[in-house]
């Protein structure tokens, strides 16, 4: 019934919205990927994603990246745990689905293999490239003994784990609050551009002011998304721009180990983002069309080297953050994305803080309160910072790739699951 609830909530606003089963052949199907979950393939977890729907809903001449491949088998297949433990190993995780749809005859039947490619991931971890959403319809990630995720499509529902049910919020990347933390910054980038157009010789095109919030969405997937792969854990503290000298200097807060001298290499995301902006300008100019908007959709089909090589210099930018986390300490940020330092050390005198508050959407008007006796030091420190520097956001990453994000907000700390916990790893 949660996955039915959500799978609602997720269709509002399509004008396709997506086709759920009735509830036994629902339960059926999550009940089997459930109990496969559990089995070993030659000694292997079993990781698999599915898609229920019908194999003529795909057309059978496209491909990755623009398309889905479709791959029909002669002879379909029962859908048993072992047939999929069996096939799990031929259809990559990160590449393709398993194809899943009603057989008049026999109820549930496994009819070939879907090819999507891995770019789709960069909706989970960041990236440039134009990828083939799933259409919409049920698909189920399997990731690991009793840990399944129900999407609609490539728009994740419900994922279980563990034997609790948690709500993706990665939503909370385009909530109001994430929004208000950094979007006064985004219009510093964006008048840095406007200037760059006003002297440029040719003509460019005017940038969409979203473009520059999505490139830093992308960045900050990227940058968690390689400290979770680094399987090592982190905490990255981003703080207001006023507290960066104080940071930098003796307080009652932190002790950062390795700081940086405070010139342009600092600041270096600020100017790969204003270069990206120019760059996209110039090459969407149109004499004809003095006017033409360009923003992050042009910059996914853009074809432009400059671009090319700038969105690798941002890909480049959040592995060098990454990094930082392997030590010990948390790395420190303005929310300008300015790098203070890192090896950061948070006080172990500030008040401890025993209750928090699980957000039970991305702008954290539903909570759940949790007490925070089963949490490690990292995250202990994270919530005590937060709790007295209630303009800090944290970005809390554990070892076995659990992420969240931590904040004050109405009157207490508040953490939100921070990605999909369908590719979290054992």
């Amino acid at each position: 019934m949660f996955a039915r609830d959500r799978w609602q909530d997720a269709d509002v606003g399509r004008t396709n919205p997506g086709s759920l089963p009735g509830l036994s052949v629902l339960e059926h199907i999550i009940s089997v990927c459930y109990q496969t979950s559990l089995l070993r393939e030659e000694g292997r977890s079993v990781r698999f994603r599915l898609i229920f729907l019908a194999p003529d809903r795909l057309p059978p001449d496209l491909g990755p990246p623009v398309g889905l491949h479709r791959l029909l088998f002669r002879d379909k297949l029962p859908f048993t745990q072992r047939e999929l433990r069996k096939l799990s190993p031929s259809v990559d995780f990160y590449g393709s689905l398993i194809g899943l749809w009603r057989d008049g005859k026999n109820g549930l039947s496994i009819w070939g293999i879907v090819h999507s490619g891995p770019r789709w991931t960069q909706s989970l971890y960041g990236g440039g490239k134009e990828f083939q959403p799933l259409p919409d319809s049920l698909v189920v990630n399997v990731t690991n003994p009793g840990r399944i995720t129900v999407c609609n499509g490539s728009i994740e529902i419900a994922t279980l784990n563990s034997g609790e049910i948690v709500s993706p919020s990665m939503a909370v990347f385009d909530s109001m609050w994430v929004r208000s933390v950094f979007v006064s910054f985004a219009d510093e980038e964006l008048a840095l551009h406007r200037e760059a157009r006003k002297k440029a010789e040719k003509s460019w095109a005017a940038i969409d002011p979203e473009f520059f919030g999505t490139i830093k969405k992308q960045a900050f997937m990227r940058v968690i998304g390689r400290v979770r792969s680094n399987r090592h854990g982190g905490t990255l503290i981003f703080i207001p721009d006023e507290l960066k000298e104080k940071f930098l200097s003796e307080n009652p807060y932190i002790k950062l180990k390795y700081r940086f001298v405070d010139e342009e290499p600092r600041r270096r995301f600020r100017t790969l983002i204003v270069k990206m902006a120019d760059a996209l300008a110039e090459f969407y100019g149109s004499p004809e069309n003095p006017e033409k908007v360009a923003g992050w959709a042009q910059y996914l089909t853009s074809k432009n080297q400059i671009l090319s090589k700038l969105d690798e210099s941002v890909f480049e930018w959040a592995h060098l953050v990454a990094g930082m986390t392997q030590v010990d300490g948390a790395v420190v940020i303005t929310q300008r994305l300015e790098l203070i330092g890192f090896g950061a050390e948070i006080s172990g005198k500030l008040e401890r803080v025993d209750e928090v508050a699980q957000a039970l959407d991305p702008e954290g008007f539903g909570v759940r309160k949790e007490r925070t006796d089963c949490v490690g030091t990292r995250h202990h420190s994270a919530y005590s910072l937060c709790n007295v520097l209630r303009d800090v956001v944290a970005v809390v990453v554990s070892q076995d790739g659990t992420a969240q994000l931590v904040k004050w907000n109405d009157g207490i700390v508040t953490l939100w699951e921070q990605l999909s916990p369908s590719l979290i790893e054992a």
